[in-house]
């Protein structure tokens, strides 16, 4: 349709409008919300060769009642303009309304013929009708009036079988519920145009709203790339589209100059600013694909305040028609989104609306498109080895990073375990296409064994942790080379089974001195270690028995030095651990009831009675920890496994920002 179709309706109505003749129906001009309809008539309505009649535009958006626009309607008549876009209450609809009195203590209470004011004030009524008669009447928002349409097309067909009114209606009439209408719009309106959106016309006049600027010429030569975007998204609102173009003027007026410079982060912004305004903020796909701007952090990793990755692999394998899948595949986003900036802060702009310029600077810095692959480290650039063009002589390029990798491996460079992997994957895809040679006793070996010499010995708490990532979903928004293939397997198994390893002996050798110190040095990251509580501690044995391991004798005495506030309300802070995970009182609980049984032989030792009935309340607390939780546990028999040694499951996800060259 677009501008052929629109430029006949143009015409049409041209000619109807100032006919000689009285065509005696009204014209009907229908599409979907946010397709244009609205702004069409009104660029239409602006041109002197629609001037002829005097033209009354009302919305009927908030209209609750036929006399509502009927008051309205004579206002907007009587009003001396040529041309009135309007909706409120004037003179005429006062007076009807009784907003205006003409008795005693009104506007004509000092008249001496009050008879002549009201003959006065109906003439102005009549001669309201008889302009409307004559008018080009514009009613838009058919659809959102709270009457009756039936009920306004008769009240309009009046001043159009009756009189000379030319009159149009706007309407998207999918949204029309009045099971009337049909038979009155037989009899009223005699030629409907079905508006399609025009998009390229659209995002013309909205971009040409914008304020000469250098954020002007930037969306301007980006123009074809929104088009575009509109047409993957599927959603046919144009009125989406003027909010996400003033949405994107004020991030790029929130852009230091020399971002605004460099074209590819340019085009990654407005393509990461349109899927996530239209499809989270706005959320266009409701109510099938319900989404907010919190919806854009992956299911793990989600605590990562660092994340920038957006993609279809964070889902899983048999989450196929979920709304973020649903969106991967409509914009074609086959390697998802490396976000610009941090997916928290495009969180923090679509919630408040507005751009913190320097936190946004800040992160603009770190994004991709303003390090390239020149900064990367040689392990990811020949990830990225199916795209590299040759013919540029870049051919010394790969051998520079081959052996630049191969000389990493050698010296040990590589101790973060997803990275470690990558370079497996990566070496293990070369190897494979026959681009390096094989190693003595093979690379799957001398990676265990690398592992086992350099990744183990340099594990902390913190490392361990990575050992655990998903190398389903991959890491620095890349997937794992060869992830599925038998020799990639081995060496991950062979690292997380040594990581388990090192973690068991870490837990008999260190936890107990480790929670101890912590309880006494910085109480709230202790229980911060064990539940969810003030933001303190990392929760790293939030879903794992683990106080059984401290000796009982060390932990009371640890306890009781404590506060008198902080002695008492531990068992309290701890209800939730057991409340969150019931199944680790299974293994906790008979350790609880130790240290009951420790404090009381120390209530028995001790010669102050104050002090006795404090560490009776101790024990009685204890009683209301453990007690029934436990019973209920052993009831449903969720969790068993020895003293120290249960499966870990601790559910941490990776900081994005460990990285090794």
């Amino acid at each position: 349709m677009h501008d052929t179709a629109r430029n006949q309706i143009r015409q049409f109505l041209l000619s109807w409008i100032n006919s000689p003749d009285n065509p005696k129906f009204a014209v009907m001009l229908e599409g979907q919300w946010g397709c244009g309809k609205t702004h069409f008539i009104q660029s239409l309505l602006g041109e002197q060769a629609f001037e002829t009649r005097k033209t009354i535009y009302l919305s009927l958006f908030g209209v609750s009642s036929l006399q509502d626009f009927e008051r309205q309607l004579f206002y907007a008549a009587s009003s001396k303009a040529v041309k009135i876009m309007h909706q409120g209450l004037g003179f005429a609809s006062s007076l009807f309304s009784g907003a205006i009195s003409v008795g005693s203590g009104g506007v004509f209470s000092g008249s001496a013929d009050i008879g002549k004011a009201v003959e006065s004030t109906l003439g102005q009524v009549t001669k309201a009708i008889d302009v409307i008669n004559g008018a080009l009447v514009v009613i838009d928002d058919l659809e959102r009036c709270g009457f009756d349409q039936s009920e306004l097309l008769g009240v309009l067909n009046r001043y159009i079988e009756h009189g000379n009114a030319r009159v149009i209606l706007v309407a998207n009439t999918q949204r029309i519920g009045d099971e009337k209408f049909k038979d009155f719009r037989e009899k009223v309106i005699g030629q409907s145009f079905e508006l399609e959106p025009d998009p390229k016309a659209a995002v013309d006049a909205f971009i040409a709203e914008i304020a000469e600027s250098d954020v002007r010429t930037i969306i301007v030569s980006r123009t074809d790339r929104i088009e575009e975007l509109y047409r993957l998204s599927g959603f046919n609102n144009l009125r989406a589209v003027r909010q996400f173009l003033w949405f994107l003027t004020g991030m790029f007026d929130a852009t230091d100059q020399k971002f605004r410079e460099n074209s590819d982060l340019l085009d990654s912004l407005v393509t990461q600013a349109f899927i996530f305004f239209i499809e989270f903020k706005l959320n266009l796909g409701a109510p099938d694909n319900v989404l907010t701007p919190i919806d854009l952090l992956p299911k793990f990793g989600s605590d990562d305040p660092e994340q920038r990755n957006f993609h279809s692999f964070q889902l899983g394998d048999n989450e196929i028609d979920t709304p973020i899948r649903k969106i991967v595949e409509k914009y074609n986003l086959v390697n998802g989104i490396h976000a610009a900036v941090t997916l928290r802060q495009w969180i923090d702009i679509l919630n408040s609306g507005t751009v913190n310029a320097s936190r946004f600077n800040a992160e603009l810095a770190d994004a991709l498109e303003v390090n390239g692959p020149e900064s990367w480290p040689s392990w990811k650039r020949l990830w990225h080895i199916w795209t590299w063009d040759f013919s540029d002589g870049s051919g010394s390029v790969f051998d520079d990073d081959v052996s630049d990798v191969l000389s990493g491996i050698e010296d040990g460079r590589y101790q973060n375990p997803v990275v470690v992997m990558h370079v497996v994957g990566v070496i293990l895809m070369l190897l494979d296409e026959g681009l390096i040679d094989d190693v003595e006793g093979g690379w799957v070996q001398r990676f265990k064994n690398y592992i086992d010499a350099v990744v183990i010995p340099k594990l902390d708490l913190k490392s361990f942790k990575l050992t655990r990532w998903g190398f389903d979903t991959g890491y620095d928004g890349l997937g794992y080379h060869r992830r599925q293939e038998e020799d990639f397997g081995e060496v991950l198994n062979h690292l997380q089974v040594a990581a388990d390893d090192w973690y068991t002996n870490w837990k008999a050798q260190s936890v107990a001195d480790h929670l101890i110190k912590t309880m006494k040095s910085d109480y709230f990251s202790f229980l911060g270690d064990l539940t969810v509580i003030n933001g303190k501690g990392e929760q790293r044995f939030l879903r794992e028995p683990i106080l059984q391991c401290i000796p009982i004798a060390q932990f009371v005495e640890a306890w009781t030095s404590l506060s008198r506030d902080e002695e008492r309300m531990l068992t309290g802070y701890l209800k939730e651990r057991y409340d969150r995970v019931p199944e680790l009182i299974l293994a906790e609980g008979p350790w609880w009831r130790g240290v009951s049984e420790t404090l009381s032989v120390w209530i028995n030792k001790e010669t102050l009675l104050p002090r006795k009935v404090q560490l009776r309340n101790l024990v009685e607390r204890i009683e209301s920890l453990v007690d029934a939780r436990l019973e209920r546990a052993r009831l449903k028999d969720l969790f068993s496994a020895p003293a120290c040694q249960t499966e870990i499951n601790l559910g941490w996800t990776l900081p994005i920002n460990a990285t090794d060259n």
